[in-house]
């Protein structure tokens, strides 16, 4: 695979991640389902490749002793991994047999809500590491590094309310990823075709 190719392959990752774990998630009041549960966990799981990318965009404009790229990655990672193991929860009260409705299915699922608002914090810390190094070096345009950081405020509030099972902050992340994966993913095609556009 060409060097060209692979970012934008990261780049459309985060596409995945948002469109895909949109759609798993739908209302939340769906029943279990096999393969939503799969497209969830794979759309989660493509949020690492995509955190990858953004901090690869960040590293070569920081200086030499600079973390903020570095902090991203670790902080994306972080969120995936924390809002994947919101999903063995549901995962044992369907293999168990557990009701919704039941005291343990009850249980079961407040671990899984406060498992999805422990991950808005090392969301937040992505968001804010993101938008201070893009408004720093413009790795990024500056209206994404200014959405980055409202998302981010959103998402430490958003989190700092430990008893809801709401989140709305993390739709705003993935209309964030979202966009923001687009400009990664279209932005070489679209310097490529300038580049070879007579003088």
């Amino acid at each position: 695979m060409t060097t060209f190719a692979l970012p934008r392959l990261g780049a459309a990752c985060g596409a995945v991640f948002a469109i895909g774990l949109f759609i798993a998630t739908g209302d939340g009041s769906q029943s279990y389902s096999a393969p939503r549960e799969i497209l969830g966990i794979v759309a989660l799981t493509a949020l690492i490749p995509f955190a990858a990318v953004v901090s690869a965009r960040l590293r070569p404009a920081e200086a030499p002793s600079g973390w903020l790229s570095g902090a991203a990655l670790a902080a994306g990672t972080t969120a995936a991994a924390i809002k994947l193991g919101s999903v063995a929860p549901e995962l044992a009260a369907h293999n168990a047999g557990v009701t919704a409705d039941s005291e343990l299915g009850t249980v079961l699922s407040h671990i899984a809500d406060g498992t999805t608002l422990l991950s808005l914090f090392p969301l937040a810390a992505f968001c804010a590491a993101v938008a201070i190094e893009a408004l720093r070096s413009r790795a990024l345009p500056r209206t994404l590094a200014i959405a980055a950081a409202v998302v981010a405020i959103a998402l430490i509030a958003n989190a700092s309310l430990l008893g809801t099972a709401a989140v709305p902050a993390f739709l705003l992340f993935l209309l964030w990823a979202l966009v923001t994966s687009g400009y990664l993913l279209f932005r070489p095609v679209r310097r490529a075709a300038v580049a070879a556009q007579p003088a």
